[in-house]
């Protein structure tokens, strides 16, 4: 098994599970389409930690753009 395949194993299901709760919320966000700018406003929170949780939630899951998170994390429901 290839490390792609492993990677691809490792993101079915479950994708929520891997979001600590501050990116779970995020995620949420970011899903219905929130600007990250809106979100850091919403948490009080700098736009460059939006950023980087976006960043690392997109890492986690193995996505690289919102639509892509929304299909990973409503494959979950």
């Amino acid at each position: 098994m290839t490390m792609r395949e492993h990677g691809n194993m490792h993101n079915t299901g479950g994708a929520m599970q891997r979001l600590t709760p501050a990116e779970r919320l995020v995620a949420a966000m970011a899903m219905r389409g929130t600007p990250y700018k809106s979100i850091a406003r919403s948490l009080d929170k700098s736009p460059a930690t939006v950023r980087n949780q976006l960043h690392m939630i997109y890492q986690k899951l193995g996505v690289s753009n919102r639509t892509a998170l929304s299909c990973a994390l409503l494959s979950d429901l």
